[in-house]
């Protein structure tokens, strides 16, 4: 996983789709493409587990606890794109829902060799994959 090129793939997909705000679902404590991130957008970090949002906050990153499978919508308002890295697939509909609910753009970081789930594009840039699901105009 090239932490270097996601976050260009999604910088370049946020800029292309006109993204001024965007949302990491599932951050767990893996803060690098996020804090990269968040020097280009007004991003938020979203984990259920509380010492990943308590680790994140220090790190200078809005993180906030939530459940997938009962999500505070609220805390979603405005945001342009959510995307994941590495989710397992049985979240990917969670968050592809998600997604829906408040009109997003969503971009999937998967683990290797998974199908994508309906819906959701296959992209390939510079060697990492990717699904995509472009927001409803």
């Amino acid at each position: 996983m090239n932490v270097k090129i996601i976050v260009e793939f999604i910088k370049k997909f946020a800029e292309e789709n006109n993204c001024k705000k965007i949302a990491e679902i599932g951050i767990g404590f893996k803060f690098d493409v996020a804090r990269e991130l968040s020097k280009y957008f007004d991003l938020i970090a979203i984990d259920i587990n509380e010492k990943a949002i308590e680790k994140a906050k220090l790190l200078g990153l809005n993180a906030y606890k939530d459940d997938l499978f009962n999500p505070n919508i609220s805390l979603y308002k405005n945001i342009d794109l959510i995307y994941s890295i590495r989710p397992p697939r049985d979240l990917q509909p969670y968050i592809l829902d998600l997604s829906k609910k408040v009109n997003a753009n969503l971009i999937i970081r998967p683990l290797l060799n998974e199908m994508p789930i309906k819906e959701l594009k296959l992209k390939n840039y510079k060697g990492e994959v990717f699904y995509i699901k472009e927001k409803q105009i």
